[in-house]
């Protein structure tokens, strides 16, 4: 088990590291809830990942103002290296990150400091709001207030109140400056991030808070939600996906990525109907790669995809 440094304060200091892109309404929505929190971090570091908006101007406008927020630069290289860079400089004893268009509950810090209770704590994990059309959801789930990385590692995977993002997690700065973010991933890169971390310590404690604090804003431009679900001939998911199965072998990890493969599917096909044409070479690349997965249990809506997807668009409702 790996053993922390501690003191009587525990140490709570914390750097909040937030890459951006061409952000710049975003950005000022995220700073200013976690400046209007009850608790706020020692050190935000503000990575610009070569934006070409005003997203730098306001970053730069927050930094003049506020001592511990800091600016940083770099080429447009991506979100990985951004978070790499942000591990880099950070100087706290606690690591948040957090997504640049999204926003805050008040008490986010609050709770999460308040998790820091005991010295074996490597962090916290929180819930969470989805923020989709200007329909709000909250995820909490039924777990105990000390809950192990083995069973955050299954729940990243398989249940919808956890899953892999990094905003709802507060790390251990010593934890996590020996693990970088694979830059050559671009999709599910913080599903890829912890399952590394998970699956070398499985014996990690972590504090769950079970309230959503997080608010995750979804939006037609957001990379999740593009429909373009390729690169070239390679479905954007699979890197991350090949680079887990060779940290760990279990169903939930295959079942995970036959769900995102069914979902791009629906969604596919839902623009084919449309009369959306264009995305046919897609919902066959997705077909093929269904083929290949082998998920612990199947659906007749699955092998309906396999067979004859578009057959499938047409005799099925909306």
């Amino acid at each position: 088990m790996i053993k922390f440094t501690y003191n009587q304060d525990m140490n709570k200091t914390i750097t909040t590291i937030i890459p951006f892109y061409n952000c710049g309404a975003g950005l000022c929505q995220m700073l200013d809830s976690i400046l209007a929190g009850t608790v706020t971090p020692d050190e935000i570091l503000l990575i610009d990942d070569g934006s070409t908006d005003n997203s730098p101007a306001i970053a730069m406008d927050y930094a003049s103002k506020h001592p511990f927020i800091k600016y940083i630069h770099q080429d447009h290289a991506g979100v990985s290296t951004a978070r790499n860079l942000g591990a880099k400089y950070a100087t706290s004893h606690w690591i948040s990150f957090l997504d640049a268009d999204d926003y805050l509950e008040k008490n986010y810090y609050e709770c999460m400091i308040s998790g820091l209770t005991d010295k074996n704590i490597a962090g916290c994990v929180c819930g969470y709001f989805t923020e989709v059309d200007g329909l709000t959801t909250s995820y909490t789930g039924s777990y105990p207030k000390a809950i192990d990385s083995s069973t955050l590692l299954k729940a990243m995977f398989s249940d919808d109140n956890v899953r892999g993002f990094l905003f709802t997690r507060l790390f251990r700065a010593e934890l996590i400056k020996d693990i970088y973010f694979n830059t050559a991933i671009s999709m599910c890169e913080d599903l890829l991030f912890q399952t590394t971390l998970f699956s070398k310590n499985p014996d990690l404690k972590f504090t769950y808070i079970n309230l959503p604090l997080y608010h995750y804003v979804q939006s037609s431009t957001s990379a999740t939600n593009n429909i373009n679900l390729f690169k070239g001939t390679v479905f954007k998911y699979k890197p991350a996906f090949d680079e887990i199965r060779n940290l760990i072998s279990e169903d939930f990890v295959e079942d995970s990525y036959n769900s995102i493969l069914e979902y791009s599917m629906y969604r596919l096909l839902k623009e084919y109907k449309n009369g959306n044409k264009e995305v046919l070479p897609q919902i066959r690349g997705v077909q093929t790669e269904l083929k290949n997965v082998h998920p612990s249990h199947s659906s007749k809506r699955r092998l309906a995809y396999i067979i004859a997807p578009i057959m499938y668009s047409h005799l099925s409702p909306s």
